[in-house]
């Protein structure tokens, strides 16, 4: 009878060690904390209290995020997700002011805006029909946010079954800036250059194929979309009259004869005269006059640079570096179209509060780098 009552006991002591050590969290080191941080230790010198800050909050952020994620698509565990959230605080501490860089560990607001940024950004990657699936630990955090910007509108108009010209285009432009911001991700800068090279170009169709009244513009489309036809033939993709094969052989012969090919830049911009009524040669420069673009147009032939090799490097750019200027020309160039998005697939109210949320956070986090932006713009103007 003892035996029995000593061994229930025994039972009952083994199992509320196991809901013990089952309930009990695990937790960050300081070892780990401190070996993570990047930042000022003169201005800012490491401490307990300091520790303390992240092990608390990023322990509440991981609670949040292991409850609204789906294991499906891949969980993180806590070191993976305290690296990304002490990540975000290094690149996002080094413009701040010194007052802060002092003291931002004993504001609360700091790290929890940071975290529940994070939070969000991770969670609504885990969807599989997030266009951003791929989620770099070390990605910039303005990146992240164009990320979800991007993936908000992308949501909305791609499930749009409308036809016209300017959806299309529209869709074009968004696919262009998710290959973008993709390469900015990776860091692959040159090629996102040449990326933002076209996206320019197609950004200023958009606002040429908004402008004039009703008739003008489905004429100005209509024209738009004659040029798809006018190249197929060109490049033999679809039958042509001998009138027209005729002609093209004309003009492939004066270009290697190095005269002017005329049939081919006209098919290229021609579309456009209906409504820019333009004296001058038509051409990328006079159409991003006309819309009131010409301000990016050194920056496009920055990326032209880019576009034809030079090998130039991130290590080359001193007024500002590479990733600074590569998320401003992204964001400055769509956010010019944004409301002209918004009117044009009439999105809701709504989902335009959950973007705009975003897209108030990378305006706050881009306005260290507006300076060195202004300060290269006038270099190459």
């Amino acid at each position: 009878m003892f035996l029995l009552y000593a061994n229930a006991c025994l039972i009952k002591e083994v199992r509320i060690f196991i809901i013990n050590t089952m309930s009990k969290e695990k937790e960050l080191s300081n070892n780990f904390i401190q070996k993570h941080l990047e930042e000022n230790t003169v201005l800012c010198p490491h401490n307990n209290t300091k520790f303390d800050y992240f092990r608390q909050f990023i322990g509440e952020g991981y609670r949040q995020y292991k409850q609204n994620s789906s294991s499906a698509a891949g969980l993180k565990s806590l070191e993976e997700f305290a690296k990304e959230i002490i990540n975000v605080h290094n690149i996002k501490i080094k413009n701040e002011k010194d007052e802060l860089k002092r003291n931002y560990y004993k504001q609360d607001s700091y790290l929890r805006k940071i975290i529940k940024d994070k939070c969000a950004s991770l969670i609504s990657k885990n969807d599989p029909d997030h266009i951003f699936t791929y989620v770099n630990p070390k990605d910039d955090v303005r990146i992240d946010r164009l990320k979800e910007i991007i993936n908000g509108y992308y949501k909305v108009i791609e499930k749009d079954t409308d036809k016209d010209v300017v959806k299309l285009l529209t869709k074009r432009i968004l696919e262009q800036m998710v290959s973008g911001i993709r390469l900015l991700s990776v860091k692959h800068y040159a090629d996102a250059f040449i990326i933002w090279r076209s996206l320019l170009e197609n950004v200023s169709y958009f606002k040429i194929l908004l402008l004039g009244g009703e008739k003008t513009s489905k004429k100005t489309a209509n024209l738009f979309l004659n040029r798809k036809e006018a190249t197929k033939k060109i490049l033999g993709l679809s039958p042509s009259s001998s009138k027209e094969r005729e002609n093209i052989t004309i003009q492939n012969e004066n270009r290697n004869k190095r005269k002017s090919a005329t049939w081919w830049e006209k098919q290229r911009f021609q579309w456009a005269a209906n409504v820019l009524h333009i004296k001058d040669d038509l051409s990328a420069k006079t159409l991003q006059e006309a819309v009131g673009l010409d301000k990016y147009y050194p920056h496009y032939q920055v990326a032209s640079i880019f576009t034809h090799e030079h090998l130039l490097t991130a290590e080359d750019f001193k007024v500002i570096s590479l990733i600074d200027y590569l998320v401003n020309l992204y964001w400055r160039v769509f956010d010019g179209i944004r409301d002209d998005i918004i009117r044009l697939f009439a999105i809701n109210r709504e989902t335009v509060s959950v973007i705009t949320s975003n897209e108030e956070s990378l305006r706050k986090q881009l306005k260290s780098s507006r300076e060195p932006f202004e300060e290269f713009a006038n270099m190459i103007n």
